[in-house]
């Protein structure tokens, strides 16, 4: 199956998450920016309601790419970073995307690969960017 992590290699989830999963997500991963808890204060803000965690999405998103590629085979993460150009808002559907940009083998027959992820609302409006490596392990 490791053949399949080539350049051009995508997979995607879609996702939906109502006020009171944003609010969990921000409580559980202990963010607690009031605009992703209390909804008098953020209907206050700039956004009118209350958004997601940054902290959590972005969670969320990288652990996309364990729970996929480690099921074809050993692998661990080396880096990873997020842009946050739009809020992600409740009730809104989204897909989560990422992309093998480049792959390169080592020496030791591991093979490092470069991902680029996406984070799109229902209009293809740009809500989050990512960047990931992670190293492909020989087989145990």
């Amino acid at each position: 199956m490791i053949e399949k992590l080539v350049t051009g290699y995508t997979f995607e989830q879609e996702k939906t998450y109502t006020v009171a999963q944003l609010q969990k997500m921000a409580i559980d991963c202990g963010d607690s920016n009031f605009i992703h808890h209390d909804m008098v204060q953020a209907k206050q803000s700039r956004f009118n309601e209350i958004i997601a965690s940054g902290s959590a999405i972005s969670a969320i998103f990288s652990a996309m790419i364990p729970a996929h590629i480690s099921a074809m085979t050993p692998m661990l993460g080396l880096e990873m970073s997020f842009k946050f150009p739009s809020p992600i808002r409740p009730n809104t559907p989204i897909k989560m995307s990422w992309e093998i940009s480049d792959t390169r083998t080592k020496t030791d027959a591991t093979v490092v690969v470069t991902l680029n992820g996406i984070i799109l609302d229902a209009n293809n409006q740009t809500l989050v960017t990512a960047k990931a490596q992670i190293m492909l392990l020989p087989s145990f």
